[in-house]
C-alpha cells in the first residue's frame, strides 16, 4: 500500500507549453523534469496556459494518480504571469 501523498514546492521553467489536453512539462532549478496532467483548479489551468516555453514559475505539486511519473498543481506563485518569457507574435 502506498503512503500519504505529500506536496512540494518547487521553481520552474516550462519546457513543453500546456497542450490542449491539459497537460505541459516543467524542468525545476535542480533539473527535475515533471510531466503536468492536471490541476486543482480552472484557475490554475488558465494560469498556466498563459506561460510560454522558458517562462518561470513557482508551483505547488502532488503526485497525480494513475501510472507514471505525473503531476497536479496544486497552488501556482502569485507573480508567475510577471515572468513569463517573450513569446513571438507569430506564433
Amino acid at each position: 500500500m502506498r503512503g500519504a501523498t505529500t506536496e512540494r514546492q518547487t521553481s520552474c521553467t516550462v519546457a513543453v507549453e500546456l497542450n490542449r489536453y491539459g497537460a505541459m512539462t516543467l524542468r525545476s532549478e535542480r533539473g527535475r523534469t515533471y510531466q503536468v496532467v492536471d490541476s486543482e483548479r480552472p484557475t490554475i489551468t488558465e494560469e498556466l496556459a498563459e506561460l510560454g516555453v522558458d517562462s518561470q514559475v513557482s508551483v505547488t505539486l502532488r503526485q497525480a494518480h494513475g501510472r507514471g511519473n505525473t503531476w497536479c498543481v496544486t497552488d501556482i506563485g502569485s507573480d508567475a504571469v510577471k515572468r513569463q518569457a517573450i513569446r513571438p507574435l507569430n506564433q
